[in-house]
């Protein structure tokens, strides 16, 4: 199995972002030697001893700040497999992959802290993958899996926060994890091996009757993909804007927009305008009972670099009840799309629509343009096997225009929290099967993992 990038520009990277991490945690905990100052005895008579003992209780609260900062961890290894009919693939597609990531959140002074997180991807044993972005991992005779080796800073920022709880201001500068929404036009990938992340500066409002607002500058875009992919780090200029009214128990209403600006001459056609409304559930009706519910709109056009005219709209609608642990909704999303050029594009968002990753783009192929997507989605608790939970998925896919059958798919999963560790390890499975009709081929894709998270 080659590597997904030369070691050396991994090493340089790691190294160029440890060292800034390392100086901003540093700086920042050395703010707490003045506070810690302040509560001593005044210095001694004499100079000398009073400047080693100044330089004492300076050491000992900048350890003392430190032992108060919260460590993170979570491996999970995992091991998949894809299998796809027809031509150009030969065989089957296996990964076995070892997931490692350290965080580090320093204790807040002031209000301000700082968090730094890296991530190692790690191929455990024999494989045979394809992954298309990376020029040394290319094998198109194979199915792809996007989890190539990877040594990285995944998050590094400042955080600043202020006041009280329900009624704060709170600023993120730095490389961080974002999502809006349900992620569906931009999020971190929770499921693939590398979860991607942003450089951004975010600031979050809590506002008067159960309002709140974030903005969110974004600078560049580190892809679930591999940072060291030929489209790994996307640079861009993007605007992030979401107001949202909270009714406990009833509503979750949302008005959004992305600004969407590439940088790059590559990218300059997924440079969009994205305005929407979301309004969410579940509404509950009583201690056991509730009515889970979705309904959403948004339009985009393009924006920016982008030389293409777009025009397209987003639909999602879901309505199901739910009991106790039980939940079970049918849904509908239509993702618009009429030409090549002319489609709705989600470039900053982990794949939705199955599991088997097929739809990970609006598709634009001589069978459709555009996605509509019909599903049923069950879920809970497995009785008599406390900690399991099962998940089962039927899809349903048509082209937008013209009108043309693609395909269906069937998805499962089965995951166990072990209560005697307090649910920090879990054990799962995960399958897809897609039947192809007018687009792709028949397709299976399966998982076993195991994961351990504190």
């Amino acid at each position: 199995m080659s590597d997904c990038a030369p070691r050396g520009v991994a090493a340089v990277n790691w190294k160029r972002d440890s060292i800034i991490v390392a100086f901003l945690m540093c700086a920042l905990s050395g703010l707490a030697a003045p506070v810690r100052l302040a509560a001593q005895d005044p210095a001694p008579k004499d100079q000398a001893q009073g400047s080693n003992a100044a330089q004492e209780p300076a050491s000992r609260s900048l350890w003392s700040c430190l032992k108060q900062g919260r460590i993170s961890f979570n491996t999970r290894f995992r091991f998949e497999g894809f299998e796809r009919d027809g031509a150009p693939f030969t065989g089957t597609a296996y990964a076995p992959t070892l997931r490692l990531a350290l965080g580090y959140e320093t204790h807040p002074v002031y209000g301000l802290s700082v968090f730094a997180q890296g991530e190692a991807v790690i191929v455990t044993g024999p494989a045979d993958y394809n992954d298309p972005t990376l020029p040394s991992q290319f094998r198109p005779n194979l199915p792809a899996i996007f989890d190539p080796k990877s040594l990285e800073l995944s998050q590094g920022y400042v955080k600043w926060v202020h006041g009280a709880e329900h009624k704060r201001v709170s600023l993120n500068v730095g490389r961080q994890e974002l999502a809006l929404n349900d992620g569906r036009f931009l999020s971190y990938s929770s499921w693939r091996q590398i979860h991607g992340s942003f450089d951004a500066a975010k600031v979050d409002l809590d506002l008067p009757r159960n309002f709140s607002f974030t903005y969110a500058f974004i600078n560049r875009f580190y892809r679930e993909v591999g940072y060291n992919a030929t489209d790994g780090r996307p640079p861009m200029h993007t605007d992030l804007i979401n107001l949202a009214w909270t009714k406990q128990d009833r509503v979750r209403a949302s008005l959004y927009g992305l600004l969407l600006d590439y940088r790059s001459r590559a990218q300059f056609a997924l440079s969009t305008q994205t305005y929407g409304l979301r309004l969410n559930g579940p509404y509950r009706l009583n201690s056991d009972w509730r009515v889970n519910y979705t309904a959403e709109f948004a339009k985009q056009k393009n924006y920016g670099t982008n030389p293409n005219h777009v025009n397209e709209n987003y639909y999602l609608g879901e309505l199901g009840p739910g009991w106790r642990g039980l939940n079970l909704k049918a849904g509908y999303a239509v993702l618009g799309g009429r030409s090549a050029t002319d489609l709705l594009t989600t470039p900053l968002a982990p794949p939705f629509n199955g599991w088997t990753d097929l739809f990970f783009n609006d598709p634009n192929s001589p069978a459709g343009n555009g996605l509509q997507a019909a599903y049923i989605n069950a879920s809970g608790p497995i009785r008599y096997l406390d900690g399991a939970v099962a998940t089962v998925i039927f899809y349903d896919y048509h082209s937008d225009y013209p009108a043309e059958h693609y395909g269906s798919e069937f998805d499962s999963s089965l995951s166990y929290k072990i209560k005697k560790f307090d649910n920090r390890w879990e054990i799962g499975w995960r399958f897809g099967r897609y039947w192809a009709d007018h687009l792709f081929t028949n397709a299976v894709r399966t998982s076993v993992y195991t994961s351990f998270t504190l």
